[in-house]
């Protein structure tokens, strides 16, 4: 799926040049150590003196042309300086206090914390692409303060989930070994969780009419530190409603994180005596922390693609993104562009008359100036000031310089230019953290729409601490780990044509489930009579509907027609689910029930009605009921099918022969997912199925379902249609 593109201009910072060259400073660098030298030993030419004006002049171009770590030499000693002096009193603490829903730092600020879930752009149109970035945008365009937002990436690993199986009892044990060594490839790829925050945060010296409410209410409350806490604490929460009712639409989703949630983010994110080094901008201390290094970036190519940040949290290793968005004042920013715009004309009418013809930059940028200001002129966007700071870590310097230089080569592949803070990490530190504000300041004017270009809401986090993986997202081959008994329903619907692989899915699930969930109870209602070697590896029972008396009092059983497509089945099939809603109503065990072909209940009233209420009621049983049909459209096309899919937060969709008007609007579905449900990979064409998979508020992504050898042949024991 393509990205839409964004139109970035330069860097809009452009300083008066000398001879079509030289800027002032670097004129002073370059005449400085001469005019010193005459200074000191006169101007009569003399041997003495012409031999020093040589050495100044060498140390003029020196002090011009050579910077290292892309820093003039001056600059470089007082970053130097001032990092001698700095580093060692950084602290790593600034809570001052930790509220219910509030941070208040030593500084004086308070600060609030918002989370927000991810959203697919990859499945996702060009237009509903654009329509998705306008949401992030509208929040730049409603605010009049600072926003930080920090992309955080911590290591995720699968070894307690491997032991988990790995300890839990199973009667097959070349299966449950398969599964473990399936983890183990997964936990051999360093895998790791992202979750995305926006840091709101306010002062006294944020906005003038705080400081005006507290001058005026001192008159009349005797508590000045009382007083100007809540006022400073009323402009939070104001703040935070206007973040959470700009971006909580149907496409995404944000929560104010409050107390154990918002103290386990702070905790985790507060480093105990950082140790900031000249080139890291923290370092262990007795063997406690981490190693993180940071880049700022500084200018971006003419274009680049919607989530871009996505591309470099997607490198192999850990990375951080930290964005900072503020509003500017419109007419000062025309003003200002104004003046940069004058600026290129004259540098370039000079260029052309001294017969250089090296003006394209320059014609590139008063391009973008001219824009930049036609938008504002239309008042089709706000102005904001935009920084970027990309930070790799790890637990090791190796690890962290290797993730570093990875960075750095995805960044000049991309044509994004940046620069290493050297010996400026403790400014980094501070920028990096989610206590402090930027400290750093490499801002860069851009339009809103520019900004809104880094949407940071599309690495998500596909995995929890137990449950079944369900497959691997092909966004980022990282397995898709859910429990769904912690869902708010457990249920879940599986749909595709025949052959798309919806039920050995299924089967795979089975066998994981059994392996994952120690006492866990199935029951499979099987009108295809497929089912039966699943139900063996599982140590369960297979019941003849009609023929043999049966009973739920096994952990495992699985009930099957006498011949398929009879009538009669339909009676049949009812009746039984209506037994096992009664069963499992009085065992409050974990209970997964997978019925397949539900479109046989589905096309009976009474059936619906009992699907209903079993799918309804099923998370107060903890039972976790799974429908496996031909077509979305089966459930659909009726009150009672709506019902049921209302209830179930877990859909998932495999290869489709046809989508109705009335799937694609009840779903919601893009007009790229609409085409992916006919271009899903199955397993009959090929080693490995596809599907949607999409989890109300967790996950909204593409799949490929494996097995593992073991659950492939007890899969294909039984042969049967899919």
């Amino acid at each position: 799926m393509s990205r839409v593109e964004y139109r970035m201009p330069g860097r809009l910072k452009v300083p008066a040049r000398f001879f079509g060259k030289f800027t002032w400073k670097q004129l002073v660098r370059l005449a400085l150590p001469p005019i010193l030298c005459v200074a000191i030993f006169g101007s009569t030419l003399t041997p003495e003196l012409v031999f020093w004006l040589a050495i100044s002049a060498l140390i003029g171009v020196a002090w011009y042309g050579f910077r290292p770590f892309n820093q003039y030499i001056g600059e470089l000693a007082v970053n130097a300086a001032t990092w001698l002096v700095g580093w060692s009193n950084v602290a790593g603490n600034a809570v001052e206090e930790l509220s219910d829903n509030y941070v208040v730092t030593e500084s004086g600020e308070v600060l609030a914390v918002i989370e927000v879930e991810p959203a697919s752009l990859e499945m996702r149109t060009e237009p509903e692409q654009r329509a998705l970035v306008s949401i992030y945008r509208n929040l730049f365009e409603t605010v009049s303060y600072p926003v930080q937002v920090h992309s955080r990436q911590k290591p995720l690993s699968l070894e307690e989930y491997r032991s988990l199986i790995a300890e839990n009892g199973s009667p097959d044990k070349v299966l449950k070994q398969d599964y473990v060594e399936h983890i183990e490839e997964f936990n051999a790829g360093k895998l790791s969780r992202t979750r995305h925050f926006i840091v709101i945060r306010v002062n006294r010296d944020s906005q003038r009419w705080i400081e005006k409410q507290l001058r005026s209410s001192l008159s009349f409350l005797e508590e000045e530190e009382e007083t100007e806490r809540q006022i400073l604490l009323d402009e939070l929460d104001s703040r935070c409603r206007d973040v959470l009712s700009t971006l909580n639409t149907a496409d995404l989703s944000a929560e104010r994180l409050e107390k154990q949630e918002l103290k386990d983010v702070i905790y985790s994110n507060r480093r105990l005596e950082p140790k900031p080094d000249p080139f890291h901008t923290t370092q262990p201390k007795d063997g406690r922390g981490e190693y993180r290094k940071t880049v700022s970036l500084t200018e971006f190519p003419t274009s680049v693609q919607a989530g871009w940040p996505a591309q470099v949290m997607r490198t192999d290793g850990l990375v951080d993104v930290v964005q900072v968005i503020e509003p500017r004042s419109t007419a000062k920013t025309s003003k200002k562009l104004q003046r940069v715009s004058e600026k290129l004309n004259a540098e370039i009418d000079s260029l052309l008359r001294q017969g250089y013809r090296g003006t394209n930059k320059l014609e590139g940028l008063l391009e973008d100036t001219e824009w930049f200001l036609d938008l504002l002129a239309n008042r089709e966007d706000q102005a904001v000031d935009y920084s970027v700071y990309i930070t790799a870590h790890g637990d090791n310097r190796e690890a962290c310089d290797r993730t570093f230089e990875k960075v750095c080569n995805r960044l000049e592949t991309v044509q994004i230019d940046y620069e290493k803070p050297v010996f400026r990490t403790v400014d980094a530190y501070h920028t990096d953290s989610i206590l402090h504000p930027d400290h750093l300041g490499e801002k860069l004017l851009v339009p809103a729409r520019c900004a809104a270009a880094g949407f940071p809401f599309t690495v998500r986090d596909t995995s929890q601490e137990q449950g079944v993986i369900y497959g691997v997202d092909t966004s980022d081959e990282s397995p898709a780990l859910f429990d769904r008994f912690e869902w708010s329903s457990h249920s879940m619907a599986r749909m595709g044509m025949v052959g798309s692989g919806k039920s050995y899915a299924a089967k795979i699930e089975l066998l994981r489930a059994a392996l994952a969930y120690p006492d866990l109870k199935v029951v499979i209602v099987d009108p295809k009579n497929e089912y039966s070697s699943i139900t063996r590896a599982l140590d369960g029972t297979t019941y003849t509907l009609g023929e043999d008396d049966y009973s739920f009092d096994e952990d495992t059983v699985c009930f099957q027609v006498d011949e398929r497509g009879q009538e009669e089945n339909t009676e049949l099939l009812v009746d039984l689910v209506q037994q096992i809603y009664s069963a499992v109503s009085q065992d409050q065990r974990k209970t997964l029930v997978v019925i397949d072909e539900a479109r046989i209940l589905m096309n009976d009233e009474t059936g619906r009605r009992v699907l209903n209420r079993f799918v309804l009621e099923g998370r107060d049983t903890n039972t976790a009921v799974t429908l496996i049909s031909q077509n979305a459209s089966h459930f659909t096309y009726c009150r009672e099918g709506r019902e049921i899919l209302d209830n179930m937060p877990g859909k998932v969709f495999m290869r489709h022969d046809r989508v109705p008007e009335s799937v694609v609007d009840y779903f919601q579905l893009s007009q790229r997912e609409e085409q992916e449900l006919y271009e899903l990979k199955t397993g009959t064409d090929s080693d490995h199925s596809e599907a949607l998979f999409k989890v109300t508020g967790r996950l909204d992504t593409r799949l490929r379902i494996e097995s593992t050898p073991q659950e492939n042949a007890l899969i294909e024991a039984t042969k049967g249609g899919q």
